[in-house]
């Protein structure tokens, strides 16, 4: 029974455990209960559809399945309603949303395209300012193309953070298939970057395979992820 001041929650306590565990009954309940009071508050923070369904899958990969640490449900305590304690992390990963929301707000690729900017590496001709920013273009281009599941999981991915399980746990799908997409959106990106690149710069057959060692180079390190 659950009880205010210093007493646990112990209903909560073993509604937490279940959902550790991964009990379908218990995480049916999470989504009768929880999800739509998630929503609604959310949207009190003027925070869009898009941006609920993004909190949504963030906050089941965090809570549900988690990474190296478990699932962050189970570190509950029973010290306050679960209902309220879920909603305390949904709002802190709500104002990081919307934060990012208000970056990019003037263009929707803005997120993925600052990638683009990490850490230069040498070019392979002294015409470093053409490559880096054919590469730029090439790069955002790449980005605009993907199709929106691509794009979806490159953002959780690369900026959220979330993991190839937590991936396949927001997306109600099998790791493997979290995995598979994640590996078309690198090679969609991969694959337009050099193309274009070459189509634009025209390089002689000398130095084409110094310029594609480079880019590869390049889309690595703007795709370098967090551990998977």
């Amino acid at each position: 029974m659950s009880h205010d001041g210093d007493e646990v929650h112990t209903e909560d306590v073993a509604w937490a455990k279940a959902l550790a565990s991964g009990d379908r009954e218990a995480l049916d309940r999470y989504e009768r209960e929880l999800v739509p009071a998630i929503a609604a508050q959310a949207r009190r923070r003027g925070c869009s559809d898009d941006e609920i369904g993004d909190l949504q899958q963030i906050l089941r990969a965090r809570l549900l399945v988690g990474d190296g640490d478990g699932p962050a449900i189970a570190r509950y305590e029973g010290k306050s309603p679960l209902r309220a304690w879920v909603l305390v992390a949904a709002m802190r990963d709500a104002i990081r949303i919307r934060q990012r929301a208000e970056r990019e707000a003037a263009h929707d690729f803005e997120d993925l395209e600052q990638l683009v900017d990490r850490d230069e590496l040498a070019t392979p001709s002294l015409d470093k300012e053409r490559y880096r920013d054919v590469f730029r273009a090439a790069f955002r281009a790449a980005i605009h193309a993907l199709a929106p599941r691509e794009r979806n999981v490159l953002r959780m991915h690369l900026l959220d953070g979330l993991t190839i399980d937590q991936l396949g746990a927001a997306h109600g799908v099998p790791r493997a298939t979290a995995a598979r997409w994640l590996t078309q959106a690198r090679e969609a990106v991969s694959k337009s970057v050099r193309r274009d690149m070459m189509k634009q710069l025209g390089t002689d057959p000398f130095e084409t395979d110094a310029l594609l060692r480079w880019v590869q180079s390049r889309i690595d390190l703007s795709l370098s992820g967090l551990s998977d």
